[in-house]
């Protein structure tokens, strides 16, 4: 096997195994104030030692990031066929603490409605949270990338901000699969990656989305604990923001609050998978999300190879992530192959 199969394999593993950790990380956590989080332990890493049993599972986060990945397998790339009969095929698992936006649109799926009237009008984080796997499968091809992460949300979620919270983590796990840790990356390259992906969209929360990405950009310097305060319900409007939050940490399930603040963390943790990890997980609010989404982009940045073993471990049945990764990858080789063999021909 070739030394850049054995990169790309290592980067598949790690972003789909990333996403796992985030959210069994963070699940314990959803709906607690970062504050409350942290008074609950001093040191976290040994707080997981003590306490397995508190992160047994991972979320809805996981388990519909895995059917995204298997509807890419199956249909060699997307096929709207296969990623319905995946989402429909996830009500069997059973779903862990489902949002309703997908929950109640894949019930719809389920009993034969078209996506088109069973989607949901949510802006919520469930698109982005599931859609890694497409900035893998498609990390050479940005206009797919951009069409598939697209069209994967819609099916669910009729709502701009999760169409463009998919697309922006998507065209993310693209630009960072062929960024190593011993070469890192410049920041600014890196937003006017995901910049370029929702831009000249004439979509109104598109363009906010945006302003919000430029303001991370700018704000890198601030600490961390400022940062989510800042960014926790960013772009979310009345009567979804919760005024008793305002001024904590406490991240927004609204597709645009989410995205930004694991960016923001992510971003602010470059040396350590497992620090990055740690507080994303414990970010506040919608934890397990944030720590799925911001897992996804640390697990293809740093690879499985980077990633503790423990942490690994821990995850319910993470040889079977990391085996779909495998399967993944091997689809996404047999595609590029293929494509090779015709630009030769």
């Amino acid at each position: 096997m070739y030394k850049i199969d054995l990169i790309y394999l290592d980067k598949f593993q790690g972003c789909l195994i990333g996403v796992a950790i985030g959210d069994t990380l963070g699940h314990p956590f959803e709906g607690m104030i970062r504050e409350r989080i942290y008074s609950r332990f001093n040191d976290f890493k040994e707080f997981i030692r003590s306490n397995k049993k508190l992160f047994s599972t991972y979320t809805d986060d996981t388990q519909l990031t895995l059917h995204t990945a298997k509807a890419l397998i199956q249909g060699s790339g997307f096929n709207e066929d296969y990623f319905i009969r995946e989402y429909v095929e996830w009500l069997e698992d059973p779903p862990i603490g489902p949002g309703f936006g997908c929950l109640s649109s894949i019930q719809k799926l389920k009993y034969g409605i078209s996506w088109k009237k069973a989607a949901s009008n949510s802006g919520g984080n469930g698109t982005a949270m599931r859609v890694s796997p497409i900035g893998l499968f498609y990390n050479k091809d940005t206009k797919n990338l951009k069409n598939s992460a697209l069209r994967s949300s819609i099916i669910t979620h009729s709502h701009p901000a999760a169409s463009a919270g998919a697309i922006v983590v998507a065209r993310a796990i693209a630009f960072l699969i062929n960024k190593t840790i011993e070469t890192e990356f410049l920041v600014d390259e890196f937003f006017e990656v995901i910049i370029s992906s929702i831009s000249n969209s004439g979509e109104e929360i598109w363009d906010e989305f945006i302003k919000i990405l430029n303001k991370i950009r700018n704000s890198l310097n601030i600490s961390l604990e400022a940062g989510l305060i800042k960014f926790s319900q960013v772009g979310v409007k009345t009567p979804y923001f919760i005024e008793d939050y305002l001024g904590k940490a406490f991240v927004h399930p609204y597709t645009l609050s989410t995205v930004a603040c694991a960016i923001f963390i992510f971003l602010k943790n470059l040396d350590s998978f497992e620090e990055c990890i740690f507080q994303l997980a414990t970010a506040g609010g919608d934890s397990d999300t944030v720590g799925a989404i911001g897992g996804s982009l640390a697990g293809a940045y740093f690879g499985k190879g980077n990633i503790p073993h423990d942490l690994i471990q821990l995850v319910r049945g993470y040889k079977d992530i990391l085996k779909i990764g495998e399967e993944l990858w091997l689809k996404f080789k047999d595609i590029d192959i293929t494509k090779a063999n015709q630009n030769y021909l």
